[in-house]
């Protein structure tokens, strides 16, 4: 079983590479639609770590001769076997959040150019950040929460410390509500210090880790905590009513588990 210090290990341009072809070949023989395989090769061409990239191909079947361009290789050829019954529960994990996280498309995936972006996917998450820049020069806000279809924002009012701006973010930032009632005492937090990969990569293994297999509900939180700036993560199943969530750090750093059978 590969080590965790290999598994810490930092990629390279050569295993980002490698990843992108076994997408590739998931694609064309029908593992991932054409939206799960443009959201995996962007999170694979940025990906930091080969954890991330292990992530992003743990659950697909690989043609024997492409093992050799997994991000990380154990002695046993068989890796099925190796991970054992974590693969059975990693494989449910990613079909259920294919519906939620990697979001839904026709069954032909024809429609999907044309639908917005997946806000809990990385490159969802990396444009809103980047749309929030452009809109107001940062992406300081007092906290997010974020909907694979939407999000919602606040924001400290400028020069009215107490009001803030309600935001949605549909595809694009739209106009501002004003609102009073902002604590002035509020920590607000950067979402461009946020580790995209490493927080995408915690969301892709949220059921397995929160006892949630098959989450029909997700969303994530984005505010200060007591020390540092934190990331909250929802899944529930409303047909099995089980329900969990986590804390890390704008790393990935996991603070808290509460799984669903707390």
């Amino acid at each position: 079983m590969p080590s965790n210090s290999s598994m810490r290990l930092r990629a390279r341009d050569t295993d980002r590479v490698d990843v992108c072809g076994l997408l590739d070949s998931a694609h064309d023989d029908g593992q991932l639609s054409d939206f799960e395989h443009r959201d995996r090769t962007k999170a694979a061409m940025s990906a930091r770590t080969l954890t991330e990239l292990d992530a992003l191909v743990s659950d697909l079947q690989i043609p024997d001769k492409l093992k050799g361009s997994l991000p990380v290789r154990p002695a046993d050829p068989d890796r099925r076997r190796i991970q054992g019954v974590a693969a059975a529960v990693a494989v449910a994990a990613v079909v259920a959040l294919g519906a939620v996280v990697f979001s839904t498309i026709g069954d032909d995936g024809a429609d999907a150019p044309d639908r917005p972006e997946n806000v809990l996917s990385a490159p969802g998450l990396a444009r809103m950040i980047e749309d929030l820049r452009a809109q107001y020069g940062d992406a300081v806000v007092d906290e997010a929460t974020i909907y694979p279809e939407y999000a919602r924002i606040q924001r400290a009012e400028p020069g009215a410390p107490g009001m803030y701006q309600d935001i949605d973010y549909r595809d694009g930032l739209e106009e501002p509500d004003s609102r009073t009632g902002r604590d002035p005492k509020t920590v607000p937090v950067d979402l461009a210090r946020l580790d995209i990969p490493a927080v995408v990569g915690l969301l892709l293994g949220a059921p397995q880790t929160l006892g949630v297999a098959t989450p029909d509900s997700i969303h994530m939180s984005v505010e200060s905590g007591d020390e540092a700036p934190e990331v909250s993560m929802y899944l529930s199943d409303g047909r099995a009513g089980t329900s969990g969530h986590l804390t890390a750090g704008f790393d990935g750093e996991v603070f808290e588990i509460h799984p669903a059978d707390d």
